[in-house]
C-alpha cells in the first residue's frame, strides 16, 4: 500500500511528519531507559502508546510498511508490559533496529520516494522475540475469553454481558467525565481481499476518536487474521456518531452498518437491532478536558490543543524582522527627541513626545521579548537525539560509558539550535572515539571502568553555555606540537616557545590531527575546523580545557538569538562599523611608538602578549583624505575568537547597543570580513564586522600571542 491510497494534502503530510518525529523520539528515549533501568511499567506504557499512535497515523496515511512494522513492534512491547519477555541486549538492539527502519519509512513519506527497505528482515527479528515469550497458557486464556465474547454474526445481540468488571468500571468512570459510550458495527465488503487489515485500520481510526473499550473480534483476533464479515466496537468518546462515521469513511472496503449511543450498559439486553435502526445522534462535541484524557494511547482528547497552535517558522522570522524595524525606528525617534529637547527645552509637545516614546520603548521591548520567546525551544529537542548516537558508538568501539545530560530545559532560538546540532554531534563523537579510553586501559590507569561524558546547558547573561566534558585521556600538547610541525603549521622553534594553552587551540586548524590513522567515527581535530566555523557563524565561541589522563572540556558560548545582537559601534572615515560584543576583549589607546613590526606584520605588546594589528582602513581599502596625518595615539579594539587575538585600529568609538542584523543580499554576496549590515537611528547603514573572517587573514601563529616573537 502506498501513499496514494488517500488524497493527502501537503499539510496532512507535514502534520504526520511532525507527530511521527515526536513519537519516534519518545520510543528512542524509552528504549534507552529500558536498557538502563529495566522494564519500568510507566516507561513501557509511554513507549507502547507512541508505537500505537504511530501505527494509527501511518495506517490512516496509507503507508502499509510502517503500519505492519509498528504492529509487530506493538506485539513485542505488549508482551514486555505483561512480563512475558525479559529485557536483554538482543531485545534492545532489535528495538533500535526497528526504530531505524521506521525512521527510513518516515523519510519515504517526507520525500515521496521508496527507500527500497523491505520490512521482512526486521519483522523476522521481531517475530523471533515474539516467539520467545513465556506464560503461553495465560495468553491462551485471554484469547479464549476474547473468543467467547465475540458475537455470533451480523444482527446478533451486542454482548454487553461479556464486558469484564474493569471494563464496566471504565465505562462508568468515562460517563462521569462527560464521555459517551458509542456502539458501532462495521461490515466488510464481500470481495475484500484483506478484511483483517481493514478491521485493523478501522480500529485505529476509532482509537483516534476516543478509547476502544472492547471489540468483537478482539484486537488479538484481528491481528491473527481471525475475522468474519463484520466488526463490533464499544467506544468511549466525546465525538458525535456523524464525526466517527466521517473518520471511518477513510478506510476502503468497509461500510458502517450502524452506529449510535450504546444504552443499557451492564444490562443483558439486545442492542444490535435497536442501534441499527436508531438515527445518528447529531450533537456538538463537548469541550475537550484535560482530565478526560484516557492516557491509553488511543488518541484521547485533552485540553492542551486548546492552548497551543502550530506556527510556521517563516511567520516567526517575519515577525522578528518587523520587530527589528520597530527597534530601528525607536532609535530614530530618540534621536529626534534629543534634538527637540535641545532646541525646545520644557516645551509641552516635547514632554508629551518624551512620555509617548517611553511607552513605545517599553512596548517594543516587551514585544521583542515575547517574539523571541515564541522562537525559543528547549534544548531537550536537540539533546534527546544524542544518547542513542553515543550508545551506538560506544558499542561499536567496545567502550563502556555513560552520558549525563543536564540543563535540557534551557531554551535557545530555534535557528541557533538548527545550526549548532552538527558541531555538538561532532564534539560528542570525538569524546567517545578519542576521549574515553577502552575499559581495560581505564582500569590500568586506576580509573573507573565506565567512562563519563557530560553534556550540560545553562544561561549566562544573554548567552547560552553548552559544556561537553569527558573524563578520558585528554589532549597531549606535545603530540599537538609534533603534529603542527609535521604539517608545517609551525616551525620547531615557534612550537617549542608556544605555551601549552595556545598549542591546544591549534586543533581548530583545517585538517589538523594528532594521528595518521583516520577513524571512520571521528578524530580529535579531524573536522574540528568545521565545528569552529559553524560556531563562529553563530557569533559564538568555544574554549578548550584539557589535562592529560584527566579529560577534556569544551565550553561553547552562543547568543540567545541571531536576529538582534549587542555590538560595539566604531567609526572609520565617517562610516560606522559594528563589532559583536561577544568578540570584544577590551578597548585601549596605544601610542604609535609602541607599534613594532614582526614578519612584516604590525604588532604591539599588551601585558606580555604580542597582539597583531588590523587596520580597517587597509582591510577595506578606505581612502584617507589628502593631507591626512595619523594621530599619536590609536584607538584599538582587542578581539578574540577561539583563542586567537588581534587589535582592530579604528578612528573613534561611538558606544554599544542593540543592532538588527540585515543580510547583504544576493547582489552584494559574501564579502570577506563583513557579516551583514544594520540601519542606525538616523537612517545610515552600518557595517557589521565578521571578526572570525578578519582573523583568518592573519597567519595562525601570529594570532596565538607569545612574547618571544618580539626581540
Amino acid at each position: 500500500m502506498g501513499n496514494g491510497d488517500f488524497d493527502l494534502s501537503e499539510e496532512d503530510i507535514k502534520v504526520f511528519l511532525d507527530e511521527a518525529e515526536e513519537q519516534l523520539q519518545v520510543m528512542e528515549t524509552g528504549f534507552l531507559a529500558l536498557e538502563k533501568e529495566g522494564a519500568d511499567p510507566e516507561q513501557l506504557q509511554a513507549i507502547f502508546r507512541a508505537a500505537h499512535t504511530l501505527k494509527g497515523s501511518s495506517a490512516t496515511l496509507g503507508h502499509q510498511k510502517m503500519t505492519v512494522v509498528t504492529h509487530a513492534l506493538e506485539n513485542v512491547l505488549d508482551k514486555l508490559r505483561k512480563g512475558k519477555l525479559a529485557v536483554t541486549t538482543t531485545l534492545v538492539d532489535t528495538l533500535f533496529a526497528c526504530l531505524d527502519v521506521l525512521g527510513t519509512y518516515r523519510d519515504e513519506i517526507a520525500t515521496g520516494q521508496d527507500s527500497g527497505v523491505d520490512p521482512a528482515e526486521i519483522l523476522a527479528r521481531l517475530a523471533a522475540l515474539d516467539s520467545g515469550e513465556t506464560g503461553e497458557n495465560a495468553s491462551a486464556r485471554d484469547d479464549a475469553a476474547d473468543q467467547g465474547a465475540r458475537p455470533a454474526g451480523q444482527g446478533a445481540a451486542f454482548p454487553w454481558q461479556s464486558l469484564e468488571p474493569a471494563e464496566k468500571a471504565r465505562v462508568q468512570e468515562a460517563l462521569a467525565m462527560g464521555l459517551q459510550p458509542v456502539a458501532c458495527r462495521i461490515q466488510f465488503d464481500q470481495d475484500s481481499a484483506m478484511p483483517s487489515v481493514r478491521a485493523y485500520q478501522a480500529l485505529l481510526v476509532l482509537a483516534d476518536h476516543g478509547e476502544v473499550v472492547r471489540s468483537w473480534p478482539s484486537q488479538q483476533e484481528v491481528e491473527a487474521d481471525q475475522v468474519t464479515d463484520h466488526l463490533d466496537v464499544l467506544l468511549l468518546t466525546s465525538d458525535s456518531p456523524a464525526e466517527i462515521r466521517t473518520g471511518l469513511a477513510q478506510v476502503p472496503e468497509i461500510e458502517v452498518a450502524w452506529i449510535g449511543p450504546a444504552k443499557g450498559l451492564g444490562a443483558e439486553a439486545s442492542q444490535g437491532a435497536d442501534a441499527e435502526r436508531e438515527p445518528e445522534e447529531r450533537r456538538a462535541p463537548e469541550p475537550a478536558r484535560e482530565e478526560a484524557s484516557s492516557g491509553n494511547g488511543g488518541g484521547g482528547r485533552n485540553g492542551r490543543y486548546g492552548r497551543t497552535v502550530r506556527v510556521d517558522v517563516d511567520l516567526l522570522d517575519n515577525l522578528m524582522n518587523l520587530v527589528g524595524e520597530l527597534v530601528i525606528d525607536r532609535t530614530r525617534l530618540y534621536q529626534v527627541l534629543t534634538r527637540l529637547e535641545a532646541e525646545r527645552a520644557g516645551d509641552e509637545v516635547t514632554q508629551v513626545m518624551s512620555s509617548a516614546l517611553a511607552h513605545i520603548s517599553r512596548m517594543t521591548s516587551a514585544l521583542q521579548d515575547e517574539i523571541q520567546r515564541a522562537r525559543m525551544l528547549p534544548l531537550e529537542n536537540l539533546f534527546r537525539k544524542f544518547p542513542r548516537m553515543v550508545r551506538d558508538l560506544a558499542q561499536k568501539l567496545g567502550k563502556d560509558l555513560q552520558l549525563i545530560i543536564r540543563g535540557e530545559e534551557t531554551e535557545l532560538d530555534r535557528s541557533v539550535i538548527e545550526e549548532i546540532s552538527d558541531p555538538l554531534m561532532h564534539l560528542l563523537r570525538n569524546a567517545v572515539d578519542h576521549g574515553i579510553e577502552p575499559p581495560e586501559e581505564r582500569v590500568r590507569k586506576g580509573k573507573a571502568r565506565t567512562g563519563t561524558i557530560l553534556l550540560e546547558a545553562s544561561h549566562e547573561e544573554n548567552h547560552i553555555i553548552i559544556v561537553i566534558e569527558d573524563d578520558g585521556r585528554g589532549i597531549d600538547p606535545e603530540q599537538v606540537r609534533a603534529a603542527a610541525v609535521r604539517k608545517g603549521l609551525l616551525s620547531e622553534e615557534a612550537a617549542r616557545r608556544m605555551p601549552d594553552s595556545e598549542v591546544i587551540n591549534l586543533i581548530w586548524s583545517p585538517g589538523f590531527s594528532t594521528t595518521d590513522k583516520v577513524s571512520d567515527v571521528s578524530g580529535r581535530g579531524v573536522g574540528l575546523d568545521v565545528v569552529q566555523k559553524n560556531i563562529e557563524k553563530l557569533n559564538g565561541s568555544v574554549e578548550i580545557r584539557t589535562q592529560v589522563d584527566k579529560g577534556t572540556r569544551f565550553r561553547v558560548k552562543l547568543p540567545l538569538t541571531l536576529a538582534i545582537i549587542r555590538a560595539l559601534q566604531v567609526s572609520l572615515e565617517g562610516t560606522i562599523y559594528c563589532i559583536p560584543l561577544n568578540s570584544v576583549v577590551e578597548i585601549d589607546r596605544i601610542p604609535v611608538s609602541d607599534i613594532q613590526t614582526v614578519r612584516q606584520r604590525e604588532v604591539f605588546v599588551k601585558r606580555g602578549q604580542v597582539i597583531p594589528l588590523l587596520r580597517l582602513a587597509e582591510v577595506f581599502d578606505v581612502q584617507r583624505p589628502e593631507g591626512y596625518e595619523e594621530p599619536e595615539e590609536l584607538y584599538v579594539v582587542i578581539v578574540s575568537v577561539m583563542g586567537r587575538q588581534a587589535g582592530i585600529v579604528v578612528d573613534d568609538l561611538i558606544g554599544e547597543g542593540d543592532v538588527v542584523i540585515k543580510p547583504l543580499g544576493k547582489f552584494i554576496g559574501d564579502v570577506p570580513g563583513i557579516a551583514g549590515a544594520t540601519i542606525m537611528g538616523d537612517g545610515d547603514v552600518a557595517i557589521i564586522l565578521d571578526i572570525p573572517g578578519l582573523l583568518e587573514s592573519l597567519p595562525a601563529d601570529q594570532t596565538h600571542s607569545e612574547t618571544a616573537w618580539v626581540s
